[in-house]
């Protein structure tokens, strides 16, 4: 069965980058401590644009990700960000092969 991924991405207003990171880091490690339908929860930050940041999320399926928007800690992380946010692009996507060396 493939498993469920998403690929956001996310561009700060000005003068939120330390702010939105600590939020989206304690979001990021409470899915990976907590839901058991989380299997990895990638934060990047692009080193040319402090400004935006990109999150790559796999899920058991596409309802992980619904159990997820559900929980304590994203709600806690969305209420915060959500006036740093200029613009989010969510992309949806099947995975159907995971490499990964240990």
């Amino acid at each position: 069965m493939s498993q469920f991924a998403i690929f956001v991405t996310i561009k700060l207003k000005p003068g939120n980058t330390d702010a939105f990171r600590a939020l989206i880091l304690e979001n990021a490690e409470a899915a990976i401590r907590d839901e058991e339908v989380c299997q990895q929860f990638q934060v990047l930050n692009d080193e040319s644009d402090p400004d935006t940041f990109f999150f790559y999320e796999v899920y058991t399926d596409a309802a992980g990700l619904d159990k997820h928007r559900e929980t304590p800690h994203y709600q806690k992380y969305i209420a915060a960000s959500d006036a740093m946010i200029a613009d989010r692009n969510i992309q949806r996507c099947t995975l159907d092969a995971v490499n990964l060396k240990g």
